[in-house]
């Protein structure tokens, strides 16, 4: 080989490396975190106490040519839920509030997003593995029935759950 191919084969080689790490094939992914502070939501709630949390949810394009074109929402979405209790209906329910300051291309978001402040009845824990949907669910919402709190079965995304605190997005 000469020196020119050398230097030849080293640029595309550093070319083809940038270009994969642009489209995100070498983004470590997010560890799950631990659910206890979910099901610690859920006692708390039934207890009849009023407590808040924060749910992280990373959506990010699945690296490949032929989607690097279309651009997908993707970033981070951070839920604030709070559990509320009215003593004189004896009822409770949840807060949603989203924050999508970190999120990009909101204009693509489907509908199996939380978009906008709403109410929801109570959260689940959803085990419908038939559609590979395993975690947990916020139920009878004001604009849908139910939203995936750790969304699964998004075709073209790496979905990863995990709770505010442990990242010190704060």
């Amino acid at each position: 080989m000469t020196r020119k191919q050398i230097i030849i084969t080293l640029f595309s080689i550093t070319a083809f490396i940038l270009i994969l790490v642009s489209l995100g094939v070498f983004e470590e992914e997010l560890k799950e975190t631990d659910y206890s502070e979910v099901v610690q939501f859920m006692e708390d709630m039934k207890n009849k106490e009023e407590v808040e949390i924060d749910v992280v949810t990373y959506y990010s394009d699945k690296a490949s040519l032929e989607n690097s074109v279309l651009k997908q929402p993707n970033g981070w979405i951070i839920y604030r839920l709070k559990a509320r209790y009215d003593k004189v209906t004896n009822q409770s329910w949840i807060d949603v509030t989203p924050d999508l300051s970190r999120f990009k291309n909101v204009e693509k978001i489907s509908g199996d997003i939380i978009t906008s402040h709403q109410q929801c009845g109570y959260i689940n824990h959803n085990t419908d593995e038939n559609k590979g949907k395993v975690g947990y669910m916020l139920t009878e919402c004001f604009h849908k029935w139910e939203y995936d709190v750790k969304p699964s079965g998004f075709e073209g995304y790496r979905i990863n759950y995990t709770i505010l605190p442990i990242l010190g997005l704060k």
